[in-house]
This record gives C-alpha cells, structure tokens and sequence, in this order.
C-alpha cells in the first residue's frame, strides 16, 4: 500500500506547535500508512506587534497569513484553535476536519498548587479575555485580574518565568496540549464559569477540492464536536464578537440534539436553547436573538466598553467642581 504524505504548516510559538502535533499523532495513530510532516514557518510579526491583539495561539494577521499559504499551494494544511478563527475563510478553502473536543472549561494554574479561594486579598491573576475577567471578578472581588495580551505564550512567560502575576486562567485544552497540566490548581464548571465559545476546539483547515486530505481526515473528524462548533460559532457571529465582548457560550450534543448555554457579563443572564443536531447553527443564532432582546445584555456590553464609568456628556455644562 502507497504511503500518503501530509504536509501541516505551522507557526513556531510552542501552543501553534503542539495543537499542530496533537492532530498529527492521532492521524498516525488511526489512519494506516500516512507520513506527516510539520513544517515550522517564521511568523509574520514580531513579539511587539502582537503584545496588543487579544489571541490564543495565533493573532488576525497570524491566521490569514496561515490560510493565505494554504490558498496558494504553499502549504497544504493547518491546524487552528477555532476561538482565533473570527474572519471568513477564503472561498477555496474548507474546514476539513474538527476533531474530538478537548475539555472547554477554564483552569486556574498556580505554581504553588493553591486554588482560588487560597489566594490573599490582592493577589494578580491573569486572564485571556475581558469575558473572564468579569466573570472571575464577580466571583473574586478581593482579587486583581489583569487582561495579558500577546497569546498563551507570552502569558506564560509573564507567569512562570518572569512571576508577575500570582496565577493565570487558561483554557484546561490549552493546558492538556502543553503538557502542563501539572500546575493546574482547578479547573470551572460551567455552571461556576461559563468558558468562551469555542474553546477546547481546534479545526484543521485545507482546500475545498483536496479530496485524498479530507478522507484521511475524516477517520479524526468528530460531528458532535462539529455541530458544538456550528452552534457556538453562529452564536459569536451574532454576537458581533470580532471584538473582546463579555460573551460566554458552550455546546453540548447529547443523542440526535444539542443544546446551547449562554451569558453576558458576569454570567448573570444565563439561558439556553435546545432542538436537533441538524439545526445546530439556527439554535446558536437563536439563543443569541434572545439575549440581545434582554435589557441586561446591553447593559452589560455596555459596561465592557466603558469599565470605568460613562464618559461626561459633551452636552453637559462645564463644572469646574469636577476638576
């Protein structure tokens, strides 16, 4: 029998790698005669660039970098975390393939084991995103949660290495694909923390007419894990969150149906909607619809946007009292 090769391209941050290699040891463990070969790429930004962007394992500019590659036949596949993927994909190009998923809960890892509730009044806590930064500091009022941009690599550094924070809050997936699980304190329900749509998923992205990629990969493709995807996706989209917005969201597919949970702020509006499999993205779009036509959610975004307070109103009368 022909051995087929497969060719992944990959960025080199530690994360980009490891989720790129998760995918390949499973095809070698479940597809017969397949070569994979991982081809490490020079990012095309610098460390400063992306100490802004808000990201997991792959900024915007990162990601279109990635897919411009694979359009063009300069590379033929790539592994993505699916929370990065915010943008369209380029019409030749197709999801081929999403994968069982990865534990979509939050952790908290802590060099000295201590959970949460241990730490002292004060402590600095890392987070990913302003969604579990309100979450937490509703749960945690005496704690300090600091938003760390740049992705998990930098946050990591920022923690282990350089200690300047006292704890970080990951996404447990992100932790099982480091091999770090070690250091994880504890990991959220999401009746305590509602994780962010997406997390724990990782799609693996090539072009629409590669039909040898898209029937090896189908023997690690996972539809539960793809109508989770579907449902979750659709439920951002609504959202309009292309920006960091205090939005929760997770699927769960149980049987032939799958039902959506979903929040603003700090996951005080939580409601759900369930039906089929087959209509996992109406469902998500669904539960969106009734949360933007709740009072509250706007109040909430809203209170994102202006964390200190609402700026004066420009129609105001000066007061010099306020000066």
């Amino acid at each position: 029998m022909k051995t087929r090769t497969m060719c992944f391209g990959s960025l080199p941050s530690p994360l980009g790698r490891a989720q790129t290699q998760v995918v390949i040891d499973d095809l070698h463990q479940t597809v017969g005669r397949v070569n994979c070969q991982l081809d490490v790429l020079p990012s095309p930004l610098s460390d400063k660039a992306k100490e802004e962007e808000s990201f997991l394992a792959h900024a915007p500019e990162e990601i279109l970098y990635l897919l411009g590659l694979v359009a063009n036949d300069q590379e033929r596949l790539v592994v993505l975390e699916a929370g990065d993927l915010s943008q369209p994909l380029l019409p030749d190009l197709d999801v081929l393939c999403v994968p069982d998923r990865s534990s979509p809960f939050d952790a908290f890892l802590n060099r000295q084991g201590l959970i949460m509730d241990d730490l002292d009044p004060g402590s600095r806590i890392g987070v990913m995103s302003l969604r579990s930064r309100i979450q937490m500091q509703a749960l945690w009022p005496d704690l300090s949660f600091q938003i760390l941009r740049g992705g998990v690599d930098r946050a990591m550094e920022i923690h282990l290495r350089k200690s300047e924070i006292d704890g970080l809050v990951l996404p447990a997936a992100v932790t099982e694909h480091l091999g770090i699980q070690g250091i994880v304190a504890e990991v959220f329900s999401p009746d305590f923390l509602l994780p962010g749509p997406c997390q724990g998923l990782l799609v693996v992205i090539g072009r629409k007419d590669d039909q040898e990629a898209r029937s090896l990969l189908s023997e690690l493709h996972s539809e539960a894990s793809s109508q989770e995807l579907g449902a979750e996706k659709a439920f951002q989209k609504r959202m309009v969150t292309d920006q960091d917005l205090p939005v929760g969201a997770l699927a769960r597919v149980k049987g032939q149906g799958v039902t959506i949970l979903g929040c603003t702020g700090a996951g005080g509006q939580l409601l759900s909607a369930s039906g089929s499999c087959q209509e996992s993205e109406q469902i998500g779009t669904l539960l969106a619809d009734q949360l933007l036509l709740n009072p509250d959610t706007f109040l909430d975004l809203l209170e994102a946007d202006f964390p200190d307070g609402l700026p004066p109103d420009e129609d105001e009368p000066f007061d010099d009292e306020d000066y």
